[in-house]
């Protein structure tokens, strides 16, 4: 029994669909990128905590250390495949109060101001004795002993 000619031809196209739809990008938004209307209406030395929080939500992130600093952080990463994701948009919206709860700065930061910084990778030393899986199986098996006292 022979195939018809045409069956070849629409098998590679629907291969070749395939194969492109798995390769179309992902893309991802976390954090809080807030609308700018609604930032350009942040008014420094007028308006309030309460007003900051109902135009533009909760901050990601709160500082409490000196002059109280809320932070919105939010970004738009893009994967393609298995390749590495590569941050496409990032946004940095730094709100400054008083003490009596009023905004004194507001600072936007982008992806421009951002620095590539490379983690530091260390051991916290700990006390005590390095186990093989064997000794923690026989430790475990004499606490479950201790159970039936």
């Amino acid at each position: 029994m022979r195939t018809p000619r045409f069956t070849t031809p629409v098998v590679i196209a629907v291969a070749s669909l395939l194969a492109l739809s798995a390769c179309s990008p992902n893309v991802t938004q976390r954090g809080v990128m807030p609308d700018i209307d609604k930032v350009a209406s942040i008014t420094p030395s007028e308006t309030t905590k309460q007003e900051v929080e109902r135009a533009l939500g909760s901050p990601s992130s709160i500082n409490m250390f000196g002059e109280e600093t809320w932070l919105y952080v939010g970004e738009t990463t893009e994967r393609l495949a298995f390749l590495e994701r590569r941050v496409q948009e990032r946004s940095v919206l730094i709100v400054t109060f008083d003490k009596s709860g009023i905004v004194t700065d507001v600072q936007s930061h982008g992806l421009d101001a951002s620095r590539n910084i490379q983690p530091i990778e260390r051991t916290t030393p700990t006390v005590g004795k390095d186990l093989t899986v064997i000794e923690q199986l026989l430790g475990n098996l004499n606490r479950l002993g201790d159970l039936n006292k």
